[in-house]
């Protein structure tokens, strides 16, 4: 009886053993499911977290990038960039305004008013003809906007919150600075017609009205507020002009005729390219239309040879230096000008004459009537006496002097 008692006894000890076993492992299993030491996270609070991660990433608006385009102050030069300090970079042009962006809006686009702007700053730009360049005009804080116009004649910036920096250059420019767009074709008011002409007029450097009277373009002076005296004293602006554009199947013609009481060309035909310095004309044509998406994507000589290389915007000089000889140049790609030029000074009459014949087959083009190309041109009066290089240029440096920019040249449009 007592080995009965004592087995059942034995039987009974083991048996709880091995409950208490049970229960301490399955107490443990529960333990590292619902508390994690702290180097290490659950798998359900993981998933917890990378989806809170997730959420906050999303949410979070996405900064616009640059575009090439840009808005610079003061003089242009070939040393003035996007990224120069005084210069104001841009994410959009014409397009509604998002977290994060810069954006440029022409008269094209309308108006903004109505739009939501509330977390831009907001500066208004115009042109001044007395100081050859866009001036501000207005200026609004972020969140302080009212109802405006865009100009006409000029654009906007707006300018959202997260760029400071920007922002603080806007909000110091004076009203005296000048600004230019650069990589836009902004100004339309020199883009022109081309007629077709009935008969090829004569190319020798001497004038005729009847070949050139159907075909006159405008008057060059500091009144027409298409052109730029900016490297002229004030109230001396002493070289003016008048223009004709012509075409046929063959040529693209250009007479320049310049009233000027110096001619100051120290050049031999030789050193045709040195002409830039003294008195001369510079001619650039572009087979692309100054407004369309090749330019715009290439307009930056500086920066981006592409057009130049490619022959799309060619380059050219055309004088007559002080011994009465005709001097010429092309630039780019090639340097054998296959037109037709004759130039020549009438010391009397205080006037020079150029007169050009461009084939249209160094582009490889065959012309046609609606076609879009770009033609641009810059008087270059450097005098003898002050000797300090001046030129008459389209707004902007016309697409000649400075940073080039291709989007500077009028657009003119075959007939």
């Amino acid at each position: 009886m007592k080995r009965i008692l004592a087995f059942g006894l034995t039987l009974i000890l083991l048996l709880g053993f091995a409950a208490c076993g049970e229960t301490e492992n399955t107490s443990s299993s529960v333990f590292s499911a619902t508390e994690p030491s702290q180097n290490e996270s659950s798998p359900a609070e993981s998933k917890v977290e990378s989806s809170t991660e997730e959420v906050s990433e999303e949410s979070k608006p996405d900064i616009p990038e640059f575009i090439n385009q840009f808005v610079s102050v003061g003089t242009v030069d070939t040393k003035v960039t996007a990224t120069s300090a005084s210069s104001i970079r841009l994410t959009a042009i014409d397009s509604p305004s998002v977290y994060g962006s810069i954006t440029l809006y022409t008269s094209d686009y309308g108006s903004v008013n109505g739009e939501d702007i509330s977390e831009c700053a907001v500066a208004v730009f115009e042109y001044d003809h007395s100081k050859f360049g866009y001036v501000k005009k207005e200026f609004y804080e972020s969140g302080k906007s009212e109802d405006f116009d865009i100009p006409t004649d000029g654009f906007v910036i707006a300018a959202h919150s997260h760029h400071t920096a920007y922002i603080e250059k806007l909000s110091k420019l004076s009203a005296e600075e000048t600004v230019f767009p650069h990589g836009i074709h902004l100004y339309t008011g020199a883009d022109y017609t081309v007629k077709k002409a009935d008969k090829a007029p004569e190319i020798d450097g001497k004038f005729e009205k009847s070949e050139w009277k159907n075909h006159k373009i405008e008057s060059v002076d500091d009144k027409n507020i298409s052109w730029s005296y900016a490297q002229f004293e004030d109230n001396n602006y002493y070289s003016t002009a008048t223009y004709y554009t012509a075409y046929d199947n063959e040529y693209l013609y250009l007479c320049v005729v310049v009233d000027s009481p110096y001619h100051y060309c120290p050049i031999s035909p030789s050193k045709a390219s040195d002409m830039w310095q003294y008195e001369c004309i510079q001619v650039k044509v572009s087979s692309e239309s100054p407004d369309g998406e090749y330019i715009s994507e290439n307009f930056d000589h500086a920066a981006n040879g592409k057009a130049a290389k490619e022959g799309i915007v060619r380059s050219y000089g055309f004088a007559v230096n002080d011994d009465g000889e005709t001097c010429y140049y092309e630039g780019g790609i090639t340097t054998e000008f296959t037109g037709l030029v004759a130039c020549t000074r009438d010391d009397d009459a205080q006037q020079t004459v150029y007169e050009v014949a461009i084939p249209f087959a160094e582009f490889g083009i065959e012309p046609e009537s609606d076609m879009k190309l770009g033609f641009t041109f810059s008087i270059n009066s450097t005098n003898e006496i002050d000797k300090v290089w001046k030129n008459v240029t389209y707004r902007n440096g016309g697409g000649v002097i400075g940073r080039n920019d291709w989007t500077k040249i009028p657009v003119i449009t075959l007939e």
